[in-house]
């Protein structure tokens, strides 16, 4: 598992490096995924499994919890913004997300999603599927 890790953080640090490079030709990041990068869609769906408390969120903007399962920005944000996309990535479902920030990324993810959808049912999340299915 270290091994991944480590090879995850090289490949991330390749990015950053050249992200200069890459700006022009990214114009959006679309995310989808678990709790790794949920930026909050679990807020706005009947669960359990979900991040809007403290000590959640105490390194973000102003310390407050947004869903994010971190204490601050995800790697989806670091990332989003090294591209010059905006510093966060909104929660599709998220009231006010509105079609222009489409334009700019978006995250589909949702904390406790998996491949398999009874992952998904027994803890009334957002199964990879339906993340998909949103984005269409």
């Amino acid at each position: 598992m270290a091994h991944k890790s480590i090879l995850f953080l090289l490949f991330l640090a390749q990015i950053l490096l050249h992200a200069e490079k890459i700006i022009a030709k990214v114009p959006a990041i679309i995310v989808f995924g678990d709790s790794t990068v949920d930026a909050g869609n679990n807020n706005y769906i009947p669960t359990l499994v979900k991040s809007n408390f403290k000590p959640y969120g105490r390194d973000f903007s102003g310390g407050v919890p947004t869903g994010r399962f971190s204490n601050g920005r995800l790697p989806t944000d670091f990332i989003s913004q090294a591209f010059g996309c905006k510093p966060t990535i909104p929660a599709y479902l998220d009231p006010q997300y509105t079609i222009k920030d489409f334009a700019t990324g978006v995250c589909f993810a949702s904390a406790g999603s998996g491949y398999d959808n009874v992952t998904s049912d027994i803890v009334s999340v957002i199964p990879l599927w339906k993340e998909l299915e949103y984005y269409k």
